[in-house]
């Protein structure tokens, strides 16, 4: 996506929440953010005008094709980032 001399960084200092996370993402000056919270943190995000990453994976059997294993231990293989503009929630009562 922004080529092969792309500098990764992951935040190792836990979030307390999700305005600390937008704090610190505009404060590093990064140039995009890769986010795995909850919907209603993504949600937060998105209406302090950050538009996140989503990274889509699919589960993967194939332990050749494996990227990344799941805290239950599955196997998942990614597809590709799509990039939130916005999290809507329509509840039923």
């Amino acid at each position: 996506m922004y080529g092969a001399d792309t500098i990764i960084e992951q935040e190792s200092k836990p979030f307390d929440d999700a305005r600390q996370i937008a704090t610190r993402y505009e404060q590093g000056g990064f140039d995009d953010l890769v986010v795995v919270a909850p919907l209603s943190v993504i949600a937060v995000l998105c209406q302090q005008r950050i538009k996140p990453l989503w990274s889509e994976s699919v589960e993967e059997n194939d332990p050749a094709k494996v990227d990344f294993w799941g805290a239950r231990g599955q196997g998942f293989r990614f597809v590709r980032f799509r990039r939130i503009r916005r999290v809507a929630l329509e509840f039923e009562d």
